[in-house]
């Protein structure tokens, strides 16, 4: 098997809260359209450690992964939005290692994915990408 990290973008969020937009949640939508992609990457995703934004609506998406997948979830606020750039997140994965999952925002984790060669690809939301250990883009799943 080839070791690879994950990069995930939040799925479908509501467009306002009223606790701004951290507080933001997962539509019921959101929810449904992240565990069909689950479900279709059922045994392709090898995931055994989540890190993620302390906003909501990543924290919710990072619990749908790891119910699917069984694999703990931490709080990072590196992941939060603003708080890092692409080659960060990239730079964070590698330290972070074989399995780990990255729960984030756009526009860091488009840049992510663009800076592994993934250029040209939407991240629209609940968009999974697996990273190879050689830094590289192995695939993209989203919209």
């Amino acid at each position: 098997m080839t070791a690879r990290c994950y990069l995930v973008r939040h799925a479908k969020a509501e467009a306002e809260a009223p606790g701004g937009d951290a507080a933001r949640r997962l539509t019921p939508a959101g929810r449904e359209a992240f565990g069909a992609r689950l479900r279709e990457l059922e045994g392709e995703l090898r995931v055994t450690r989540i890190f993620t934004s302390p906003f909501t609506r990543a924290r919710e998406t990072a619990d749908l992964l790891a119910a699917a997948t069984g694999a703990p979830v931490r709080v990072d606020q590196r992941l939060a939005c603003g708080a890092s750039d692409g080659g960060q997140l990239l730079a964070l994965a590698r330290r972070l290692g074989d399995g780990v999952a990255l729960v984030g925002h756009n526009p860091e984790l488009a840049e992510a994915i663009g800076l592994a060669g993934g250029g040209g690809v939407e991240v629209s939301p609940g968009t999974i990408a697996a990273v190879g250990a050689d830094g590289r883009v192995v695939w993209v799943r989203g919209r």
